[in-house]
């Protein structure tokens, strides 16, 4: 008798927190695109660049969130180098510990909420 093939289920609060990286990082990228020389007018010790690399980041985050959807782990890995890519530069720009640290959380949550079904992400 031939096994039945595992039906792969994200689960409802990986879901939730998949929709919320979505919405965020899609905000996150509209904010530093469309608004990059107002917040320049407000924080002009940084260079008008890093609002333009960091949407392009976001925009990054935004599609590997979408190749969660679809069970590939190796999104997962690249959001974490890069929410540690992001950690180093913002304190390169001199953010605060406790700013940058906050960057850090995000990969954290997602890894306890991908940690039950992590072997059916290929």
């Amino acid at each position: 008798m031939p096994k039945k093939k595992q039906e792969k289920k994200l689960g409802i609060a990986l879901i939730i927190w998949l929709v919320i990286m979505l919405i965020g990082n899609a905000a996150t990228a509209i904010l530093y695109f469309a608004f990059g020389r107002a917040l320049l007018e407000m924080l002009p010790e940084y260079p008008l660049w890093t609002f333009y690399l960091l949407g392009a980041l976001a925009l990054v985050v935004l599609f590997l969130t979408v190749m969660l959807f679809l069970w590939h782990k190796w999104a997962f890995y690249s959001i974490c180098a890069l929410a540690i890519f992001v950690f180093i530069f913002n304190l390169s720009l001199g953010v605060n510990v406790t700013s940058a640290f906050m960057g850090l959380i995000g990969p954290i949550i997602l890894y306890f909420l991908m940690k039950p079904q992590w072997k059916l992400f290929v």
